[in-house]
C-alpha cells in the first residue's frame, strides 16, 4: 500500500507540475518525450482492434510521434464551468448514436404516405404487430420472424415501404447501405456489423434497414484463396448477428435488393430472413394511388383524363410514373405555361422508351417514308393478332438516338404465354420488313436488324426450351438432331412470314394512307386507326 501511494503521488505530481504537461478542467494530457522504434508502433497497431479509429488515422497519416492521453472523467454532480466539451452524465439511457450509425427515433412517415400496394401493406402490418404486441404470440409456440427481404426492380418503393413500416410501428430505426461495410482493411467490415447490432440491441425494439444488401450478402467464394476475403468475413459476421448463439429478439431486419439471386443461401434461410416479398411494377389500383399523390399541384389540360394517365403509365415503375408527371410539368413551365398537355406527356414518354438526343436525325423524305411504311407494317399485323397484346399507338421520333420509329403495345403482367401469342409476335417482328418489300421491292433498309434478331431468338426458344416444335425435347449434344432443329426453326419463321405477308398485302392501301398521316403527325393512336380501317374490306 505504501508503494502504491508513493507511486501515485509521484505520478500525479509529475503530471501537474512538469512543464511539458497540460491540465485543462477535469482532463489530463501528458506527453512523453522518449522515442519508440518503428517496429514497436507497427506491432502496436496490429494488436489494436479496428474500432480504434484515432490510432489508425495517425498511423495512416504518418503521425508516428507518441501521443498518450490520460483522461480523468467527471464524477456525478461535478460540473466544470470552463469546460464545455463534457455534458452532465446520464445513467441508464441508451446511446442513440455510435461511431458510424445513428438511431432515428421519431418518424412521421407511415403507410398512409405510400400509395397503393394494399396487399403488401397487409403483410407488413403483421410485422408491425410482431414488434408492438410480441407477447401475444408467445403462448402459441410460434417463432417470431426476425426479418424480411424486399426484392424487385428498382423504383417501386422498397425503401419507402421500410421507412413507412418503422413509422407505423413507432419504434427505433437504423438505415444502412450494404456498401458501407465494404472496407479495404481486414476486420473493419465485421466490426461495423457488430457495432450496428449492438446499437440496435441497446435500443429495442429496433428496425435495421439494409439497402442494397447484395453488396455485403453475395454468395461466399468457393475457392480457397478468396474464401477468407474481407467481404466473406463481413458476411460471416452478419450471419452470426442475425441468428447466432446469442438471442437477438427485439431487432427486426428489413433488407432490400434488386438481385436476390446473388445472395448467399445461408443468408436467405428461415431463421434469418423468414419472409420474402416481391415488389413488382404497380398494378392499376396502385398506379391510381401513385398518380393521385404526385399530380397534386400539377394542373393538366382537360383533354387528359385521370384514366388516360393510368392507362398511359401501364408497365412503368412508381419512380417512372412520378418522373413522367414531374417532367411534363417542367416542360410546360419552360414554355411559360401553367398546365401540361398531351404533347408534354408524349415527349416525356418518348425520352423514357427510346431515349433522346439534342438534335434530330438528318433523314431525307425518302428515308422517313420508309420508316413510316415499316412501322405501319408492324401496326397492321398487330391490329389483327387475336392472341397478342393490343396496339396502342405508332410513333415516329426523330430525336431518338437509335429508334426513329416504334410501335407500342399494351403491357402484359404475366410471364406465361401461349404458342399462338408467341407465333403472332414473330409475325409482328417480321411485318416491318415485309411492308418495305411490298412498297420498295429489293430496295429495303437496315431498319429490321433488331426485328430479325428478336424473331430468331424467340423461334429458337420456342423449339428448344418451350417444346413447341415437332418434338417436345431435342438432344442438344446429338449431331443427328442439329439439322432437324435448324429445319424446325426455319419452318416456324417461314410460316410466320407467310401469315404476316398475307395481312400486309391485303391492307396495302390502308398502310399507304396511314403512313402518310404518320409522317405528317408523327403519332397515330389506335382509336384513329380503327376509324380509318372501317372503310377497308376485312380479311377472312
Amino acid at each position: 500500500m505504501r508503494i502504491f501511494l508513493v507511486f501515485s503521488l509521484f505520478f500525479f505530481s509529475n503530471a501537474f507540475f512538469h512543464p511539458f504537461k497540460q491540465y485543462k478542467g477535469s482532463r489530463l494530457f501528458c506527453q512523453n518525450n522518449y522515442p519508440f522504434s518503428k517496429k514497436y508502433y507497427e506491432n502496436y497497431i496490429k494488436r489494436l482492434n479496428s474500432n480504434n479509429s484515432s490510432i489508425q488515422t495517425q498511423e495512416i497519416l504518418g503521425n508516428r510521434e507518441p501521443n498518450i492521453r490520460i483522461f480523468i472523467n467527471n464524477f456525478p454532480g461535478f460540473v466544470d464551468e470552463d469546460d464545455n466539451d463534457f455534458d452532465e452524465p446520464q445513467f441508464n439511457k441508451p446511446k442513440i448514436k455510435s461511431d458510424h450509425f445513428e438511431i432515428i427515433q421519431k418518424s412521421s412517415f407511415s403507410f398512409r404516405n405510400v400509395g397503393g400496394y394494399d396487399i403488401i401493406k397487409k403483410e407488413l402490418e403483421q410485422c408491425v404487430d410482431l414488434l408492438i404486441n410480441h407477447t401475444k404470440y408467445d403462448k402459441f409456440n410460434v417463432r417470431v420472424p426476425k426479418g424480411l427481404i424486399l426484392e424487385g426492380p428498382p423504383g417501386n418503393g422498397k425503401t419507402l415501404l421500410a421507412k413507412a413500416l418503422s413509422g407505423e410501428a413507432k419504434c427505433n430505426f437504423i438505415s444502412v447501405s450494404g456498401s458501407e461495410f465494404q472496407e479495404k482493411y481486414v476486420g473493419v467490415g465485421s466490426s461495423k456489423i457488430r457495432e450496428l447490432f449492438n446499437l440496435a440491441k441497446n435500443n429495442k425494439p429496433c428496425i435495421i434497414f439494409f439497402d442494397e444488401i447484395d453488396a455485403v450478402g453475395r454468395s461466399r467464394s468457393s475457392d480457397g484463396e478468396s474464401s477468407s476475403s474481407e467481404r466473406d468475413n463481413t458476411l460471416n459476421q452478419l450471419l452470426v448477428e442475425l441468428d447466432g448463439f446469442y438471442n437477438s429478439s427485439g431487432v427486426f431486419i428489413i433488407a432490400a435488393t434488386n438481385r436476390a439471386d446473388l445472395l448467399d443461401n445461408a443468408l436467405l434461410r428461415p431463421g434469418r430472413f423468414d419472409k420474402r416479398i416481391f415488389i413488382g411494377n404497380p398494378d392499376e389500383n396502385t398506379r391510381k394511388e401513385i398518380i393521385n399523390i404526385h399530380q397534386h399541384g400539377k394542373p393538366r389540360e382537360q383533354d387528359i383524363s385521370f384514366d388516360d394517365l393510368v392507362d398511359t403509365t401501364s408497365g412503368f415503375s412508381g419512380a417512372q410514373i412520378e418522373n413522367i408527371l414531374n417532367e411534363a410539368m417542367l416542360l410546360a413551365l419552360r414554355d411559360n405555361r401553367e398546365i401540361f398537355t398531351k404533347n408534354d406527356i408524349e415527349t416525356v414518354l418518348n425520352k423514357i422508351l427510346v431515349g433522346w438526343q439534342p438534335v434530330e436525325h438528318s433523314f431525307d423524305d425518302n428515308i422517313i417514308d420508309r420508316i413510316a411504311i415499316h412501322e405501319m407494317g408492324h401496326t397492321v399485323v398487330g391490329m389483327f393478332s387475336k392472341h397478342h397484346s393490343n396496339v396502342t399507338k405508332v410513333v415516329i421520333n426523330l430525336s431518338s438516338p437509335s429508334s426513329p420509329g416504334y410501335t407500342m403495345f399494351e403491357n402484359q403482367n404475366t410471364n406465361i404465354h401461349t404458342r399462338d401469342a408467341l407465333f403472332e409476335h414473330i409475325m409482328i417482328l417480321l411485318s416491318g420488313r415485309i411492308a418495305e418489300e411490298l412498297f420498295f421491292g429489293l430496295s429495303v433498309t437496315t431498319g429490321a436488324i433488331n426485328d430479325f434478331e428478336e424473331a430468331h431468338k424467340l423461334a429458337k426458344k420456342m423449339i428448344l426450351q418451350y417444346g413447341m416444335g415437332n418434338k417436345i425435347i431435342y438432344p442438344y449434344d446429338s449431331e443427328k438432331y442439329k439439322e432437324q432443329i435448324d429445319n424446325d426453326i426455319h419452318e416456324l419463321i417461314d410460316d410466320a412470314y407467310q401469315c404476316a405477308k398475307t395481312i400486309i398485302y391485303h391492307y396495302k392501301d390502308f398502310i399507304q394512307e396511314t403512313s402518310s398521316i404518320l409522317k405528317e403527325k408523327n403519332i397515330i393512336r389506335i382509336q384513329e386507326l380503327r376509324t380509318i380501317i372501317k372503310d377497308y374490306p376485312h380479311l377472312d
